[in-house]
């Protein structure tokens, strides 16, 4: 295996990665660092633009944003967890509740960045998350 591949064999500069936040600001910030990682990325600004994103983008990673309007990040976190090839999730909100945090942990999560986002453990975040999505088929 090269260096820059990762133990489930997705090279880093495949590795896709789904943005969700409803502030476009964030989505904007988070979408130029992530691109800068070396990553694809797409960006959805709502729970509906998301669960699309899933189907028509394929992403490994979803960075994804709890409170929004309409579907929030607890709702599209269930329909990504029951999809065939689930996509590692990260939750990253700006909510510091710790009991929140727990339990979207114990619902399938893989990790929870709280914003404002330290990049330099949100790239190692996602390099992880990458590493335990399942292989694609």
């Amino acid at each position: 295996m090269r260096d820059h591949e990762l133990e489930s064999g997705v090279p880093d500069e495949t590795i896709r990665v789904l943005i969700v936040d409803d502030e476009p600001e964030v989505a904007e910030v988070l979408d130029e660092m992530v691109t800068a990682f070396g990553h694809q990325t797409a960006v959805a600004h709502n729970g509906v633009q998301a669960i699309r994103a899933v189907r028509d983008f394929a992403p490994h990673v979803v960075l994804l944003d709890i409170r929004m309007p309409g579907i929030d990040g607890h709702t599209v976190l269930d329909h990504l967890r029951g999809s065939p090839q689930p996509p590692t999730v990260i939750i990253v909100s700006g909510n510091h509740q710790e009991d929140e945090a727990r339990q979207l942990l114990q619902r399938g999560a893989f990790d929870y960045v709280m914003k404002p986002v330290d990049f330099g453990y949100l790239k190692q975040a996602i390099a992880a998350a990458a590493a335990a999505a399942p292989p694609e088929t």
